[in-house]
């Protein structure tokens, strides 16, 4: 599979949906949680996001959707801008809000999930959004794309956890079998909804490993 399969729409009664994760922050770099918090792009990440720019630029676009951070929204803008295409703010994209333990290193956070003893699914961050919730937000939007926009190719730029989320949406896996799924920064996913079901064409792609 090459960029040369999406240079045209999408068969007709088809969706195809490019899902691409922010590109490096601060943050990600030190591995910190970010949840809901407006982390900027980095150096290195302002660089990943134009080089996925100019990586997608010659596949067929329609539209663009992005989370309603900053880092989502500056990793859309270098992609859409080479489409002379407008981002859409979406908040059902946002990142999960883990309240509290923003900011918090990531090895902590996962010690205190396992204290708990209980799955992902049923943790409760101090002062944030469960889990579900994010999933419910995902489920709404998958839903939205298929009742809207047939024939087209859509762009969403999103984050790690919520974009778990989104992919458990559309091939129907529960909230912990989806947090498995590993998205690098600055990646693209790809899936085709033919027949009233999604099929995965790509994951986890990165530019700067494709040839």
């Amino acid at each position: 599979m090459t960029e040369v399969n999406f240079r045209s729409s999408p068969p007709v009664g088809s969706l195809r949906l490019f899902l691409v994760r922010h590109g490096e922050t601060d943050a990600n770099r030190m591995r910190l949680l970010q949840g809901a918090s407006n982390g900027l792009l980095n150096a290195n990440g302002r660089l990943q996001v134009e080089q996925l720019g100019r990586h997608l630029k010659s596949i067929a676009l329609d539209r663009v959707f992005a989370s309603d951070l900053q880092r989502a929204i500056d990793t859309a803008e270098a992609i859409s801008r080479l489409h002379g295409l407008k981002v859409k703010l979406d908040g059902q994209l946002r990142e999960w809000d883990v309240g509290d333990l923003d900011g918090q290193p990531a090895a902590a956070y996962l010690q205190t999930i396992k204290d708990t003893g209980k799955p992902l699914s049923q943790f409760i961050p101090p002062g944030g959004e469960k889990l579900w919730e994010v999933r419910k937000r995902a489920d709404a939007f998958i839903q939205n794309l298929i009742d809207q926009y047939s024939g087209e190719t859509i762009l969403a730029c999103s984050h790690g956890d919520c974009m778990r989320m989104l992919v458990g949406s559309m091939l129907q896996i529960d909230i912990d079998a989806a947090t498995a799924f590993h998205f690098d920064n600055a990646s693209y996913s790809v899936f085709e909804f033919t027949d009233s079901h999604w099929k995965v064409i790509a994951l986890n792609r990165v530019a700067a490993d494709c040839k």
